[in-house]
């Protein structure tokens, strides 16, 4: 098998566009003395000095700094960072614009936690063609400075040698004007020794030392000069990298202007041009397409329009801009005539300024969280620009051969895992047998039908005519002749070939994920919008043939009407804790297998439907559907060479989900006839098997359906990620279990671990939902430390929506299975929503809050609505009450509410349920 190259060549990490011609890089050094006191003052230098890069040495920043970011930091910009984590204080980061390439690295070895510890960040910035600025950021905190100048030339040397313009910026501690000194002597012979020159010559410090230093040998990097900054004890330090050229990475991407077009024009264009459609489906589905393009070019003709990268400043910004002009007089004046008046006019001006910016930026957010008071999503929208500001740095710039070669990458990646089965074997299964019941031929739908279905999609793919909400606004006129066209495929059994095709968006996994790795990035497909109208038809006739007949298997929770991960999960919890109570140890495998809904063998899935009661026309139609697809990568505005498609159902495709529930169905029958419990949710698949009360017999059945699994698996052509496949031993009681139980068919055996991640739900050895509620609390006292930095911007009652949208409904979910925990876990989950009835009222943290009257009228506990789902019965006694439900529930009219009524009313939780392993 050839080699899956799963990184970037060299030569594509600089690749660059240019579009613009620049002789220099304008950079400034600043010691901010913490982000968060200072994020307006931070926001207002950037944005009036305007720096390409911009290094920040004591950023004082931590994991709950992100509202800080957005605020501090411009649109137009990014931001890396390394904050410091033993304690308080310290930190860097690295602000520039998103039109320039800026990679970072650190190493974990530096310094840290000895005498020379110091936050540093190595940086790389890609200006010409082959040519890159290296350098190395450093904040040293003051403390032995006899032992850090002689080794600092040690940790400097490896990087400094590695480029001819290698800079060195850094705050550490040094006053440099003290000659005398030797610590300063020290260090500056060993910096020279590697050809390492000091540029600032001046003071840098209100004090008159010099701290903020520049070290470099290269004749591109000149010092500038410093100015004074008011906000910090510090000057602001600039300087500048001379090059003859700085590409960016605008590009040139056509566009057309739709929202400039008038709805009456739009809908009166299209009414008055169409076409005669075809009798042929295949012909018709191109005259739709041709016929909303046409008048498309009439309406808003393709331009290729540059992307703009420059900074946004909130409305009404007249009064700032007028009392910056004030400051720049004062400043000139200072210069003339260093008074104490003069300083002191300069100083209150200054305050004026910041403190009119911090008002009219609130202003702004304030006037956006009015406008959408009564659409949560919006609202939550809103408020994560300000908690979750993007912070990815490390982006590629898009190009035509890095589309080939992620279109490459994600082509091989999936035919190499189809064809490691080799050719395919006899089945050893025994395919189910033909239902009475069948379904050979698609409903004929009205145009009423095509028109909501139309209402229901609100995305599209770019090689769409038109957007979404095009086709969202002139329905009325596309409904009949889209509905003419779907009813003509279903009477012929085809799919259209021109929609069969997607465009790909490879997307990085994490926002700080290495975009050299290929395996980082996720592939989004994206559907033609016409595609996906004619899939969801099919899909809702294809889903009630499925659920009316029962005809899917019951322990399959994915992508079904009353179904969610909270069903999978609760029932796996509560066959655990069934055994569990009869005094069994039990292990719990969860499955996962790796891309599976790429490699779904066509071949196999005919068979299934088949076996399923799928017959004639309507077969025909997936099968039709399902050939002769092919997808390219789509990174604005550059697109790769198609590559085709010969497994796998379509991403991205409403109608694939159930296919896929078709295709697994199989495997519970095996799975079952070896007496092992199995609930599954699309992919996730979860054994559960009983270990003590017959250990041979167990350790028979395991391998022999393991066994058949294996079998089954190299059938399906589906492939077990034995890397993130977990394995949890649960209970009390001693088991026999060794890695000689573990089937050789599925790999090597997997360490038995200490907890478990099911469905997104933390589970221990003795479901005390320890874990759990610990990762849980640590990660909600994070978002709301985070909301606390921004809830002065935000409105009283915008307050509550945001606060139940990303507070309350993430804790309700599973709250079912903290019902019987200890009263140490619920205080716990009871001190999250207390804190977050504080941080709403806005009232001191010990403030009492069991008076608080949060809701006009007591509200009555729910079950949650997870909970109501059919699972096995459970031998627990007394009621099975979410002990969160409780304290968080509202009816949906109370959403603002955060707090529980301790009010008589309202039933207290749960506290005497004793957990499975201890009742016997």
């Amino acid at each position: 098998m050839p080699h899956l190259q799963t990184h970037l060549p060299p030569r594509l990490h600089p690749a660059r566009q240019s579009t613009r011609q620049y002789n220099h890089l304008k950079c400034i050094l600043i010691n901010a003395r913490s982000v968060h006191k200072h994020a307006i003052e931070l926001w207002d230098l950037l944005d009036s000095t305007a720096p390409d890069v911009a290094f920040i040495t004591e950023t004082w920043m931590n994991a709950s700094s992100a509202p800080d970011i957005a605020i501090a930091i411009p649109d137009g910009y990014k931001i890396t960072r390394r904050d410091r984590t033993n304690q308080v204080g310290g930190g860097i980061a690295i602000v520039f614009k998103d039109s320039i390439n800026v990679t970072t690295s650190s190493e974990d070895t530096l310094l840290d936690d000895t005498p020379l510890a110091a936050e540093h960040m190595h940086f790389q910035i890609h200006t010409d063609p082959g040519t890159t600025l290296r350098g190395t950021l450093i904040y040293r905190p003051p403390g032995s400075r006899a032992l850090f100048s002689e080794s600092i030339a040690d940790f400097i040397s490896p990087h400094a040698l590695a480029s001819p313009d290698y800079i060195l910026l850094s705050d550490l501690n040094f006053h440099l004007e003290q000659n005398n000194d030797p610590n300063t002597t020290t260090l500056l012979d060993n910096l020279d020794n590697l050809s390492l020159k000091q540029m600032v010559n001046t003071p840098t410090h209100i004090a008159g030392h010099t701290l903020d230093l520049i070290f470099s040998a290269s004749n591109h990097v000149s010092f500038s000069h410093s100015s004074v900054i008011h906000w910090t004890d510090h000057r602001c330090v600039h300087f500048t990298f001379r090059r003859k050229t700085l590409h960016l990475r605008t590009q040139p991407i056509p566009r057309r202007h739709w929202n400039k077009i008038p709805t009456e024009q739009l809908l009166s264009t299209l009414s008055d041009n169409q076409p005669t459609f075809s009798t042929d489906p295949n012909d018709a589905a191109l005259s739709l397409t041709h016929w909303i393009t046409n008048c498309a070019d009439n309406l808003a003709p393709l331009r290729r329009l540059l992307r703009k990268t420059s900074t946004r400043k909130p409305q009404c910004f007249t009064d700032p801009q007028r009392i910056k002009k004030n400051c720049r007089t004062l400043e000139k004046a200072l210069r003339k005539d260093h008074t104490a008046e003069n300083i002191s006019a300069l100083k209150n001006a200054t305050c004026e300024h910041h403190q009119l910016i911090r008002t009219t930026k609130r202003n702004s957010f304030t006037d956006r969280l009015d406008k959408n008071t009564h659409n949560s999503k919006e609202l939550v929208n809103i408020v994560k620009e300000l908690s979750n500001p993007n912070a990815n740095s490390n982006s590629i710039t898009p190009s035509q051969d890095l589309c080939n070669f992620l279109a490459t990458f994600f082509h091989r990646k999936i035919t190499d895992l189809h064809d490691s089965f080799g050719h395919q074997t006899q089945p050893t299964t025994t395919e189910p047998t033909i239902p009475a019941i069948t379904l050979n031929a698609w409903t004929h739908i009205s145009a009423e039908e095509t028109e909501a279905t139309m209402n229901s999609i609100h995305s599209g793919a770019p090689s769409d005519p038109c957007p979404h909400f095009i086709f969202n606004k002139a329905d009325d006129i596309i409904a009949p002749h889209l509905q003419t066209i779907i009813n003509s495929l279903f009477a012929s059994a085809t799919f259209p070939e021109s929609w069969k095709h997607a465009e790909v968006n490879a997307l990085l996994k994490k926002p700080t994920a290495d975009p050299s790795d290929l395996k980082n990035f996720r592939p989004i497909s994206l559907l033609p919008f016409p595609a996906k109208v004619i899939e969801k038809t099919v899909n809702k006739q294809l889903t009630n043939f499925l659920e009316d007949n029962n005809l899917l298997d019951p322990s399959q929770s994915g992508f079904r009407a009353s179904h969610w991960t909270e069903t999978a999960l609760i029932s796996v919890t509560d066959d655990i804790r069934t055994l569990m109570d009869n005094g069994e140890t039990v292990a719990l495998i969860l499955l996962d297998l790796s891309a599976a809904f790429d490699t779904v063998c066509h071949r196999t899935l005919t068979s299934r439907l088949r076996s399923t009661g799928i017959q004639g026309l309507a077969l025909d139609w997936i099968t039709s559907f399902l050939s002769n697809r092919s997808q390219r990568v789509y990174l604005p505005p550059f697109r790769s060479d198609p590559t085709e498609i010969i497994c796998g159902v379509p991403q991205g495709s409403s109608l694939s989900p159930t296919l896929f529930n078709v295709y697994m169905s199989t495997l519970a029958d095996i799975v079952r006839k070896h007496n092992i419990i199995i609930t599954s949710y699309a992919d996730d698949t979860q054994l559960i098997l009983s270990l003590t009360k017959d250990p041979t017999g167990a350790k028979t059945k395991l391998q022999d359906g393991m066994k058949e699994v294996a079998e089954w698996m190299k059938l399906s052509r589906l492939k077990l990620n034995s890397e993130k496949t977990e394995f949890l031993i649960l209970g009390n009681t001693p088991s026999a279990w060794d890695d000689s139980w573990w089937p050789t068919a599925l790999g090597t055996a997997p360490t038995p671990s200490d907890h478990a991640r099911n469905l997104r739900f933390i589970l221990d050895p003795l479901l005390t939902m320890t874990k759990q509620v610990n990762t849980v609390s640590s990660s909600f006292f994070l978002t709301l430390r985070m909301l606390r930095k921004i809830f002065s911007w935000i409105p009283a009652d915008t307050r509550k929506t945001v606060t139940h949208a990303l507070i309350t409904n993430c804790q309700d979910y599973g709250n079912t299975l903290y019902a019987g925990t200890t009263a140490k876990l619920q205080k716990r989950l009871q001190r999250i929503q207390n804190a977050s009835a504080r941080l709403v009222l806005n009232i001191a943290r010990n403030s009492h809050i069991s008076n608080l009257d949060l809701f006009p009228t007591p509200p009555t506990p729910r079950p949650s609505p997870r909970s109501r789902t059919s699972t096995s019965a459970t031998t627990s006694p007394g009621p099975v009450v979410p002990v969160v439900t409780g304290i968080w529930s509202a009816p949906a009219t109370r959403a603002a509410s955060v707090a529980r009524s301790h009010s008589t009313d309202s039933p207290p939780p749960v506290k005497h349920q004793k957990l499975a392993s201890a009742r016997r």
